[in-house]
């Protein structure tokens, strides 16, 4: 048990090392934000013109899907506000700035936007919250296998680091004191957090 506990913490260093950077970012924004947290704008990248087999769905979600992939742009993504006749826009999640994905159907051209410039505290966030489950692309699936892999490793470490303390007597009664002092605690702030 140790070995495994062990051994999978060593793994998944660069995914934790990450997540704990990340995080603490996200919970001290307004103090990274005016050094790293350049200010973005939405720029021109292209336009694609010409029919779209989009106009085919009537299904919202198989014409972003389509959209996407006319502008070569598949991957994780969410349709932005309510979709019209003659025109949907897709958010497009990208490691290298968010794009804004714009089809006008009466126009036969989609409109690519692209986040710019490149921020790496964004970048930083964009690994912190990516989807992969819901993406065809390889990569994306890969790092969605692995923070499942992250997630059940955590459970296992909470599990072995119980039964690691149990088999020690003499730290049993610091051990209950962490114990139960983080569960209060949480129980505590988890109600207070929800009024």
């Amino acid at each position: 048990m140790r070995a495994v506990h062990l051994y999978t913490g060593l793994l998944l260093v660069p995914w934790m090392a990450m997540y704990a950077t990340s995080a603490f970012c996200l919970n001290h924004n307004r103090w990274f934000t005016p050094w790293l947290g350049k200010p973005q704008t939405w720029e021109l990248v292209r336009e694609v013109k010409g029919p779209f087999e989009a106009a085919d769905y009537p299904d919202t979600a198989k014409q972003a899907k389509a959209i996407l992939q006319a502008a070569h742009l598949d991957g994780p993504h969410r349709i932005q506000g309510q979709p019209t006749t003659n025109e949907v826009v897709i958010y497009r999640q990208h490691a290298g700035g968010d794009y804004l994905v714009t089809w006008r159907r009466n126009e036969a051209r989609i409109v690519v936007q692209q986040q710019r410039p490149f921020s790496a505290y964004r970048y930083l966030h964009f690994l912190h919250f990516i989807r992969g489950n819901e993406s065809p692309n390889w990569a994306t699936m890969a790092w969605a296998v692995t923070v499942d892999f992250a997630a059940l490793s955590t459970w296992f470490w909470v599990i072995s680091g119980i039964y690691i303390w149990a088999r020690r007597p003499k730290l049993r009664a610091w051990g209950w004191i962490c114990l139960a002092g983080g569960g209060l605690l949480f129980v505590v702030l988890a109600i207070l957090i929800c009024r």
